[in-house]
């Protein structure tokens, strides 16, 4: 008889007085090695068995090389951007030049309309509007005062 072919018997473990654990129930954590096990290699599974969800989460994208921006050069000096309200440039050039004439009285109206068409359609322009409207009311209250002044001083008119 050879050696081999004689099987012996394991001897019994002594009872605990717990049941023994089932390898296949416990938990067992990945990050601590169990030291009565060897070493197991994983196996990468194959990218083409993978669903594309599965494939972004194992492999992390590749960085992106800086992008330079560079900001845009300013405008043009006298150069309206692009997006300002006509009526709002009428306004701020009619109360300018009713400061001299009595055109005013168009720069209030004329800034009224700018500033409720920038309201509307969000573009440019209400700071023009603002001073249209200002202006205006200075050169109405200026041109006010001259005629005044002028029948006081002539009566006769």
């Amino acid at each position: 008889m050879a050696p081999d072919d004689d099987p012996k018997p394991e001897p019994p473990t002594p009872p605990t007085g717990e049941p023994e654990p089932d390898p296949a129930a416990v938990p067992t954590d990945e990050s601590q090695p169990d030291p009565a096990r060897p070493p197991t290699q994983r196996s990468r599974p194959d990218s083409a068995s993978l669903s594309p969800d599965e494939a972004s989460q194992q492999y992390p994208p590749p960085p992106y090389p800086p992008q330079h921006q560079y900001p845009y050069p300013p405008p043009p000096y006298g150069y309206a951007r692009p997006g300002t309200d006509g009526f709002a440039i009428t306004a701020l050039v009619l109360g300018i030049v009713g400061l001299c004439a009595c055109f005013g009285f168009l720069g209030i109206i004329f800034g009224n309309i700018a500033k409720r068409r920038i309201a509307e359609s969000g573009r440019g322009g209400e700071g023009m509007a603002t001073a249209g409207i200002v202006l205006g009311w200075v050169s109405v209250t200026i041109t006010l005062v001259r005629i005044i002044t002028v029948a006081i001083e002539y009566p006769g008119i």
